[in-house]
């Protein structure tokens, strides 16, 4: 949860409070623990991150779509090569494929000594752009 919308919840609970004039100190000790368990409970959420793996691709071949994945990403040189697999995922019964390893530069912006492009021109240079920002992050 947004904290904006639990801080908002908040003012809102208290100006319900003064309005219904709840004078009844049970009842506001009750509130307030709950008001402060929903607080802290949203700031977590926050903090927390999703483990689901995001795709860096997704594409679409003669109907059936797919996702690419960074599998497995290893640093040579100090971080400046990697060496990496992808895996690709089908939307249809077709099994899971993890690809042969592979070797980023990240200066010179290439993978297996091919000059990876900023846009891609060609259907065999799809994903290719998106895959040098995942293995390499800004530095691609």
């Amino acid at each position: 949860m947004p904290v904006l919308f639990l801080i908002e919840l908040l003012i809102f609970t208290v100006q319900e409070i003064k309005l219904l004039r709840l004078h009844n100190l049970n009842m506001k000790r009750l509130l307030l623990p709950l008001i402060g368990g929903l607080l802290i409970i949203g700031c977590q959420g926050d903090q927390i991150k999703d483990t689901t793996e995001e795709p860096f691709y997704v594409g679409l071949q003669m109907g059936i779509t797919y996702k690419m994945f960074l599998h497995e990403k290893q640093p040579i040189d100090g971080g400046i090569r990697y060496k990496f697999r992808t895996r690709v995922e089908y939307s249809s019964d077709t099994p899971t494929r993890i690809n042969d390893w592979r070797v980023a530069d990240c200066l010179k912006s290439t993978i297996d000594d091919y000059l990876v492009p900023a846009l891609s021109r060609s259907g065999v240079e799809k994903g290719m752009p998106f895959l040098i920002r995942a293995v390499c992050g800004d530095m691609g």
